[in-house]
């Protein structure tokens, strides 16, 4: 066997080996494309975790999403890789011919927007930053001439890789749910816990503005309330996307949205207090009046047990449409 052929199949294994060790299967896919593959002089995934602290080993499968559109929010928030699927010209190449095509890979990388190059010299680099960095060296990418700009990339490229930077940005602590602020549908809380106590406090204020006797709407409410608070939990325990990059959690062994899941609840306090006023206007109402709200308030009965159904179930489908 010649010597460059064994070189060859040993470059390879490198490579293999260094991709494998990735748990996300889109990361371990895009780590084997031309421009990002890692080589004798760089090496993105290393760079990168010494300038932002991103265990890349440790991100779970979801963590890597095609974009939906070049509007998608995490190409202006996130960090996005920018790929052609097949070799096509470079409209913007001039006369140079290293520049005038567009090879099969990624063209280039961006981080909120902005172009990643590396700096700090070094056979690896000592990290990646944006232009004008200290000891700054090429583009991350194919880096061709011309296409450097956001404008540019999202009108040569066939397809973009996204992920939200900031949830995994400090090694694993995202993946312990250690999130700096958390946005669960229209409200804000610190963590999982700030959104547990704030479920309850609803709950108890609803429930305190009965007059009557309880019954079972109670119960049904207050495991609605209970099933909702776990899967948040559960789903800032171990940080997870799908597909379009948004919150995940699991609930009886299925993956529900979490904005799903806690819009769903503010829906179900609000049936909640619904039934509550039907109620009291019942007791204190005319004849009329009782047999109107009572019916209304079965009707309410009636979708917070199908609410219930679909908690219990964990389909997402339902719960997104309660």
């Amino acid at each position: 066997m010649k010597l460059s052929k064994l070189k060859q199949i040993i470059k390879e294994e490198y490579y293999n080996v260094i991709s494998e060790g990735f748990a996300d299967p889109e990361i371990r896919k895009l780590s084997k494309m031309g421009g990002i593959k890692p080589g004798r002089w760089t090496n993105f995934f290393k760079s990168f975790a010494k300038t932002h602290d991103i265990a890349w080993d440790k991100l779970p499968a979801g963590t890597l999403n095609k974009a939906t559109s070049m509007n998608d929010p995490f190409i202006k928030d996130g960090l996005a890789f920018w790929i052609v699927d097949n070799d096509k010209p470079n409209p913007y190449g001039g006369n140079r011919y290293f520049d005038q095509t567009l090879r099969k890979g990624v063209i280039a990388v961006t981080l909120k927007g902005k172009v990643q190059y590396y700096h700090g010299g070094g056979r690896d680099g000592s990290g990646v930053g944006p232009k004008g960095m200290r000891r700054q060296g090429s583009a991350v990418g194919a880096g061709v001439r011309g296409t450097l700009q956001l404008k540019k990339l999202k009108e040569l490229s066939d397809t973009v890789y996204v992920m939200d930077f900031e949830s995994f940005r400090g090694g694993t602590k995202a993946l312990k749910a250690k999130r700096a602020e958390l946005k669960l549908g229209k409200d804000k809380f610190k963590d999982a816990r700030s959104w547990k106590q704030a479920n309850l406090a609803r709950y108890k204020n609803i429930l305190d503005a009965r007059v009557g006797s309880r019954d079972q709407v109670d119960r049904m409410v207050a495991e609605i309330v209970k099933i909702s608070n776990e899967a948040i939990t559960t789903g800032m325990e171990v940080t997870k996307m799908d597909k379009y990059g948004d919150l995940v959690t699991t609930i009886n062994g299925n993956e529900v949205n979490m904005n799903a899941v806690t819009n769903a609840m503010t829906r179900v306090l609000r049936m909640y207090a619904e039934y509550i006023r039907y109620e009291n206007e019942e007791e204190q109402g005319s004849d009329y009046g009782r047999e109107y709200n009572r019916n209304r308030k079965r009707d309410v009965a009636g979708k917070i047990n199908k609410a219930l159904k679909a908690f219990k179930s964990g389909n997402a489908r339902q719960i997104e449409y309660i």
